[in-house]
């Protein structure tokens, strides 16, 4: 089956916004991201997750601040459907804080970006759900979903076989 269709890759600028889960201590977070699509198959930028001062054991609560700058290349399962990995550089600040002493322990590290991900097309808007994980000095784990709205796309029109 032949049909023409607007390919409406990640192609342009990107804003997104979603929640975040932390899997380790199940911390919830938000996260927001700035990508830039050169074609409908790469994408980068920058993103920040944060996951406010929450209690994870009595008397124990736990600030976690990410930055990142992720890379994604989407492999279109359909015209829909991308799914992409993902991989990047991560800069971490864990604040851990006893409520009884108010005594703060802080720790900052570099690392490395691993993960995995999938979007659904809406047009202007992606909606998606992706894996990351940090390896370094601070490993940790999470599950965003959220959605990603395209501006200032390239329209260009092409033509895809199914």
């Amino acid at each position: 089956m032949s049909f023409p269709s607007t390919l409406l890759g990640q192609q342009g600028w990107m804003l997104g916004f979603a929640p975040s889960l932390e899997l380790e201590e199940n911390l919830i977070g938000f996260n927001a991201r700035g990508y830039y699509g050169i074609n409908e198959h790469f994408c980068f930028g920058p993103e920040v997750t944060l996951f406010p001062k929450q209690e994870v054991e009595n008397n124990y609560e736990l600030k976690i601040t990410e930055l990142n700058f992720n890379a994604h290349y989407i492999f279109e399962v359909s015209h829909k459907i991308g799914m992409y990995p993902l991989s990047g550089i991560n800069y971490t600040i864990e604040q851990e804080q006893d409520s009884n002493t108010l005594e703060e322990e802080k720790e900052e590290a570099f690392g490395i970006n691993y993960g995995f991900g999938v979007h659904y097309n809406l047009g202007k808007t992606f909606a998606f759900a992706e894996f990351k994980g940090v390896s370094g000095a601070l490993n940790d784990e999470f599950i965003t979903v959220g959605v990603v709205f395209v501006f200032l796309k390239n329209e260009k029109q092409t033509s895809h076989k199914e």
